[in-house]
């Protein structure tokens, strides 16, 4: 009775070790066993699927609705993958088959280069997906990209049962010669090639890009998002005290807090990506206030005529 008690203490250790962190346990479901899982702020589908090595296509079958929309609090079932090995065993061995099956995972990527005048949020309506899990796939530290980046906007991951073909046994014989191990590659699987219809992309040299690592220039620039608002007017540099001089910040009548704005100084065309740190009323035909850091960027140092583009 005492080793019963023991067995199952530590088969229950096991399999609460097995679990990651944060998840609140385990739940069987026709024959199935899934680890629960409650979602935290900021967390996405693909960025779970990730922490717990499991496909986002299949969170999505198990739990309804997922595909559409997660909630704060809402708790899935992530189903449970890993190596499994199947055999069948006999007392000797003798005159039966065996076969093991493994799981081998392949992760297949769509990847999204960056159009003048997009932003994250923008970026991740347009894949249906959320910023949290675009910055999880590329390793982003801030919500700021640039220009022609190219950045991993889906990552599925698919698993692959593989099991070798193996000759039933037969009746030992003396001395039997081995026979060669002949290894097939994987074939290469090319990455997915992304169509996006609102983004051209104009082929460059080595030449015109090498001339053009020190700063973008940018000529002209359009964007078929609905929720891109385009403006034109002066920018002024904001007075010590109203902005931290020394970050990419800006003051702007409207835009909400913690919008990230593609300034174009259109004397020169230099372009830079810049912060909204707060809300300010400006003279008329004067759009916003800039740090001295952004207007360096700009390559002024005085009231200059700009434009902006940005997500609403």
């Amino acid at each position: 009775m005492k080793n019963l008690i023991l067995l199952c203490f530590l088969a229950t250790s096991l399999t609460t070790f097995a679990m990651p962190q944060d998840s609140i346990g385990v739940k069987v479901v026709d024959g199935k066993t899934y680890i629960m899982h409650k979602v935290s702020k900021g967390e996405g589908v693909y960025g779970i699927g990730k922490k717990y090595g499991v496909p986002a296509a299949d969170i999505f079958a198990a739990n309804d609705g997922s595909k559409t929309s997660i909630k704060i609090d809402q708790i899935l079932l992530i189903p449970k993958t890993g190596l499994t090995a199947t055999g069948s065993g006999s007392g000797s061995g003798k005159g039966s088959g065996s076969t093991a099956s493994t799981t081998v995972a392949k992760s297949e990527k769509t990847y999204h280069t960056v159009a003048a005048g997009q932003t994250l949020s923008a970026i991740a309506r347009k894949y249906n997906t959320t910023v949290a899990d675009i910055k999880n796939l590329n390793n982003l530290k801030s919500d700021n990209i640039t220009l022609g980046q190219k950045l991993i906007v889906a990552e599925a991951n698919s698993v692959i049962a593989q099991t070798p073909a193996t000759k039933p046994a037969d009746t030992p014989k003396p001395e039997p010669k081995p026979e060669p191990v002949v290894s097939t590659p994987e074939p290469v699987v090319a990455p997915p090639t992304v169509s996006n219809n609102n983004v051209v992309v104009s082929s460059k040299t080595e030449s015109s890009e090498s001339s053009e690592k020190s700063s973008q220039v940018i000529n002209t620039y359009s964007t078929d998002d609905g929720d891109e608002v385009s403006e034109s007017g002066s920018a002024i540099i904001s007075s010590e005290g109203e902005l931290n001089q020394e970050r990419s910040f800006i003051m702007h009548p409207s835009a909400k807090v913690g919008t990230i704005v593609m300034i174009t100084n259109t004397s020169n065309n230099n372009t830079v990506f810049a912060r909204v740190v707060a809300n300010c009323k400006c003279d008329t035909g004067t759009i916003l206030k800039m740090s001295k850091t952004v207007a360096s960027k700009l390559g002024v140092n005085d009231t200059t005529q700009v434009k902006l583009s940005y997500a609403k």
